[in-house]
């Protein structure tokens, strides 16, 4: 998804780097493949006693075999399912859409109850957290329905004609300014993002951000695509 600023989202820098560095080595197939290669030492040390007996070098010569061809398997990526983002203080009660309007107007932003409300229900109706779709809908578009990106992209949501036609057949750019329809068609693209990378919302974030195909051939080749847009959202 396009962002509203055409200036490219700045890594956060309170974020220790080192979380990425973690999340890049358990996706890599590498990485995976001697995990399940030292998975197969261990069953081979219990079911011949030993590695020095007859047996167990014979099994030795298979196992190093195994840890070979297990480099080179073709795994699926690791996913680690974020944590919730903490927009909120814990003394600040129950999360609403009063609340959370309550956070951005604190920080300097416009945004009515009404839209709130809308934000919250449409969030709550695609089972997305309140505070990551309130986060999508400042960093997109600072809650404003008249935002266009210099790519084109429109609304609270920042949906490309295109892409919300996947979801709304024939949708025009006159309805996209509407505030339900873009919220609509925006979570639940952020919904099929989440799922498509089994609950990650980082990385859901950040190919709502990049694209699917960027992040799918970043994670292919064992690398992390996060660019900042997901800390951004979840206000890391």
């Amino acid at each position: 998804m396009s962002q509203y600023e055409s200036r490219p989202v700045p890594r956060v820098k309170e974020r220790d780097p080192r979380c990425n560095d973690f999340r890049s080595l358990i996706r890599s197939r590498a990485v995976q493949a001697m995990l399940l290669a030292t998975a197969a030492v261990q069953v081979g040390v219990v079911a011949t006693g030993g590695l020095d007996t007859k047996d167990g070098r014979e099994r030795r010569s298979l196992v190093r075999t195994a840890i070979k061809e297990g480099v080179a398997l073709k795994l699926p990526a690791v996913v680690v399912k974020s944590p919730t983002p903490a927009l909120l203080a814990e003394n600040d009660g129950p999360v609403t859409a009063q609340s959370l309007a309550a956070v951005y107007r604190r920080k300097g932003f416009t945004i009515s109850d009404k839209l709130a409300q809308e934000i919250y229900a449409a969030a709550v109706k695609n089972e997305i957290d309140p505070r990551i779709a309130f986060g999508l809908v400042r960093t997109e578009s600072e809650f404003k329905d008249y935002a266009t990106s210099h790519v084109g992209a429109i609304g609270l949501t920042q949906l490309m004609i295109p892409t919300a036609r996947w979801f709304k057949k024939g949708v025009t750019e006159d309805q996209l300014r509407d505030s339900a329809t873009n919220l609509e068609i925006g979570f639940r693209y952020l919904k099929e993002l989440i799922d498509r990378y089994h609950g990650d919302v980082e990385l859901a974030l950040t190919a709502y951000n990049r694209g699917t195909g960027t992040v799918d051939r970043v994670l292919k080749r064992g690398g992390d695509p996060d660019n900042g847009y997901a800390g951004k959202v979840l206000n890391r």
